[in-house]
């Protein structure tokens, strides 16, 4: 099992992501060949910059589209979604940035990640999940 941080726009036009049901990504995101069934994630919001859920990665299905599908001939990769806890209200990450290794020692936001998926430690998802009330998606000792 491995954790990740997963940024989520708000109503993000091109992909085909269902909030808390389906995480839709694409070949050419760095990192989509490590997420998988099993693993544990938290929802992080750009701009608002919060995490507003988590939950267990599921079934991940794959669709390789023909380059003249307007994606290149990049592989679709739905990734669905169990468990899923909302985080209400959301917790903004500068109030937690302290506790997580890859964004304590740094100025402001600076570190937080821009690409789609991202590894975690398990300490940092330990301290992100105890920080949002997403306990129960910790893993059982």
């Amino acid at each position: 099992m491995a954790y990740f941080w997963l940024n989520q726009r708000e109503n993000y036009q091109g992909y085909g992501d269902v909030e808390g049901e389906v995480y839709n990504y694409r070949s050419n995101v760095p990192g989509h060949r490590k997420l998988s069934a099993g693993d544990r994630f938290v929802y992080y919001r750009p701009g608002e910059y919060v995490i507003f859920g988590g939950g267990t990665i599921g079934e991940i299905e794959t669709e390789t589209a023909d380059s003249d599908q307007g994606n290149g001939g990049l592989t679709e990769y739905y990734a669905h979604i169990e468990e899923y806890r909302e985080v209400d209200p959301p917790v903004p990450v500068r109030d937690i940035k302290h506790e997580i290794s890859f964004l304590a020692d740094r100025d402001g936001l600076r570190g937080v990640p821009q690409n789609s998926i991202y590894e975690i430690s398990l300490a940092d998802f330990e301290a992100i999940a105890g920080a949002a009330g997403i306990e129960d998606l910790l893993p059982d000792e």
